[in-house]
């Protein structure tokens, strides 16, 4: 089966970016797979890719006026130009702006395009005139893929065929142990995303300021890199938390400092499936989070795997006030949290991409057409 998989870029730490990378990599051993991003030649994958996956880079992101315009403007026949010198089965797409890029740029050339949504469009707003445009092109596509059931009811009155696939969550290679201090006799609160607004963090540095008197052998690091960095450490240093709280930026492998905490919050008020959330609880962490956000939702279970806390003043608090205050509670919502993300495996998540892949190819195959 020959793939073709796009996305914007491979550079980015985020969440798309790392399945993209587990699905490539996976595919590639049996399957011809290449990827096409929208970045300049040569830029470095932030997650890994083998030498078996083609790398193909267009060079159409970035600039700024009449350069940014071209280059947006040409993406789409770049992309048709590599689809048909490429001939793929399937054309795999991930995140809206590629989608469209993709579904535009493959009209009338008889290739079926997978498009998969990785954020909840309910919430994450792109402007009504994308909007309208996106789900209209969604109609398009052989499949639309998203990641939960609250995503799934966003697009059920549409005309787009559906199909819930996860994020696939490996093994934590280490294990947190929540209920112990390290060997300084600290614990310590840990929260992974990019830093935006809607991430929340900053309300999470409020309600830790609440708690910090009460709990003082607790700390806080924030592990992530964006433009809320400025207000992040401002509220820092006006809370005078400069020695309890850490914004360390990204990190390569965060595996590591998820073993070493005691808690996961995750303050996030929208998502699609979050990764760093995911692999929290695969280590072992209880977690904190806000109810109704998709995947949020279906990775903790309230009173189970964590806790889920209304979008309202004081809830936030209140929460991590529980989990800093019992060792019992976090050791037991740990343990749940390591067994309930076993659903979610890679070899169970990938398996069902390569089914889905598989039947689409072969649907085309049973109909051949020939590319315009």
């Amino acid at each position: 089966m020959r793939i073709l998989f796009m996305i914007p870029a491979m550079s980015a730490p985020g969440g798309a970016e790392r399945t993209m990378s587990y699905l490539a990599t996976h595919l590639a051993q049996q399957h011809d797979v290449a990827l096409l991003t929208l970045e300049r030649p040569r830029a470095v994958a932030f997650f890994p890719l083998p030498d078996s996956v083609q790398l193909v880079q267009l060079d159409k992101l970035g600039g700024r006026g009449a350069i940014r315009l071209f280059k947006v403007l040409s993406r789409f026949s770049a992309i048709r130009r590599e689809v048909r010198v490429r001939a793929p089965d399937v054309v795999v797409s991930f995140m809206d702006t590629m989608n469209v890029a993709a579904l535009v740029s493959c009209i009338g050339l008889g290739i079926p395009v997978i498009v998969s949504e990785r954020n909840d469009p309910a919430l994450h707003r792109i402007g009504h005139a994308k909007e309208l445009m996106r789900d209209w092109l969604y109609t398009l596509a052989r499949l639309v893929v998203v990641q939960t059931p609250r995503v799934a009811r966003h697009f059920s009155q549409s005309k787009s065929i559906l199909r819930v696939i996860p994020n696939p969550v490996p093994i934590a290679p280490a294990r947190a142990h929540p209920d112990r201090p390290n060997a300084e006799g600290r614990l310590r609160i840990i929260a992974v995303g990019r830093l935006e607004p809607h991430k929340g963090f900053d309300r999470l540095i409020e309600a830790f300021a609440q708690l910090a008197e009460k709990y003082p052998d607790w700390d806080i690091s924030v592990f992530g890199e964006g433009p809320q960095r400025p207000r992040l450490e401002a509220l820092v240093h006006a809370y005078r938390l400069d020695s309890r709280v850490q914004l360390p930026g990204l990190v390569k492998d965060v595996s590591v400092q998820l073993g070493a905490a005691n808690l996961i919050a995750f303050p996030s008020r929208y998502e699609g499936f979050p990764n760093a959330l995911a692999e929290g609880l695969a280590a072992g962490l209880p977690a904190i989070g806000l109810r109704g956000v998709s995947g949020v939702e279906d990775l903790i279970v309230d009173g189970k795997t964590g806790i889920l806390v209304d979008d309202e003043p004081g809830t936030l608090t209140a929460a991590l006030s529980r989990l800093m205050g019992s060792a019992e509670m976090r050791r037991n919502l740990g343990e749940a949290a390591r067994n309930h993300v076993e659903q979610w495996a890679p070899a169970h998540v990938l398996r069902l991409w390569e089914t889905t892949l598989g039947d689409v190819a072969n649907e085309r195959r049973s109909k051949p057409q020939r590319i315009a």
